[in-house]
């Protein structure tokens, strides 16, 4: 798996990620419009011991968007960037700040319901939910693996 790098807008925050991606979602919920200024957002996750900052990590905030969620953002210009859960497990990458290209393509359009108006969800064959998909919709990560 060759590494990935990411970064913002201004290359302050650089990252890599070596883990491999595991899918990519399209979020349709309010909160990931406004955070994005678009008709969704667009997030890769993969494991998140694989994440590494190259440079500007002091330019990284991290905001409680809603209880239990956090945003990550460049204080230099703005943009979105990797968020780490479950304890560094989980990276949640906003996939506009990927400079490489991660080999795979959208899995899922989530929180349809409550998706722009003015946009209509495009006939791309995807699954969509109206709200999150249940835990069985997602594919196994490394630590969903007993055997791992």
């Amino acid at each position: 798996m060759p590494v990935l790098q990411g970064s913002c807008l201004c290359q302050g925050v650089r990252y890599t990620l070596a883990s491999p991606p595991r899918f990519i979602n399209l979020c349709h919920c309010s909160l990931c419009r406004k955070l994005s200024g678009s008709a969704f957002g667009s997030f890769l996750h993969a494991d998140g011991r694989g994440l590494r900052w190259l440079a500007g990590e002091a330019l990284v905030r991290r905001y409680e968007s809603s209880p239990g969620n956090w945003r990550a953002f460049c204080t230099a210009c703005g943009s979105l960037l990797p968020v780490l859960e479950d304890g560094g497990r989980h990276a949640i990458i906003p996939a506009g700040t990927l400079d490489d290209d991660p080999g795979l393509q959208p899995l899922v359009h989530i929180h349809c319901a409550s998706k722009a108006p003015w946009y209509d969800l495009p006939a791309d064959g995807l699954p969509r939910f109206d709200a999150f998909p249940p835990p069985t919709f997602w594919p196994a990560g490394p630590d969903d693996d007993p055997a791992a």
